[in-house]
């Protein structure tokens, strides 16, 4: 090393260990980058199968933004620094709007909009089966009553029947030894 007005030049040995521990700092960042982009995109993936093919952040908008915002890295990152990654990520929003994903606010809205209307479509539905279902419960408890009401009178003529048959046993008919039913 030699002194300067500035301060130290190192020697060409020193700057060259310099740039190869720069170089592999460097490589750690990157790879560290790119799996928290990858983690983001299996994310995402997860994201939008479990909400029926829609992004459910960022009003359905899916981007190399929200991929960049999602693995806590400036969007520049993939376009000018990771540019293979930038283009894997590129690659991958193709992908999804080629599987009918609705990428982007539009067609997301228009996807939740039909979403809602096949909802509202399964609740008027399920609302209608249960006013049948209330409508045949009260019908069944009208014929119970009935059945009810006519079973009682069935059992009062039968008592009343039995009752006749042992005041009439008078003499020469021999009853049966059997008891009315209750």
């Amino acid at each position: 090393m030699t002194s300067t007005k500035r301060g130290y030049v190192h020697s060409s040995a020193a700057r060259e260990l310099m740039r190869q521990k720069a170089l592999k700092r460097g490589a750690k960042r990157s790879a560290a980058v790119e799996a928290s982009v990858r983690k983001a995109m299996e994310d995402i993936d997860t994201e939008i199968e479990s909400n029926d093919g829609i992004y459910p952040h960022n009003g359905g908008a899916l981007s190399a933004a929200e991929v960049a915002r999602r693995a806590d890295i400036h969007e520049t990152t993939l376009h000018k620094k990771l540019i293979t990654l930038g283009e894997e990520v590129k690659t991958w929003l193709k992908l999804k709007e080629e599987k009918k994903h609705p990428v982007g606010r539009v067609r997301a809205r228009r996807a939740l909009s039909e979403r809602l209307e096949d909802w509202k479509a399964l609740y008027n539905g399920l609302k209608q089966s249960h006013r049948d279902t209330e409508l045949q419960l009260q019908q069944f408890e009208a014929e119970l009553e009935i059945v009810r009401k006519e079973n009682r009178k069935l059992r009062d003529e039968n008592k009343l029947l039995w009752e006749q048959i042992q005041a009439s046993s008078v003499g020469r008919v021999v009853p049966f030894r059997r008891e009315p039913v209750k």
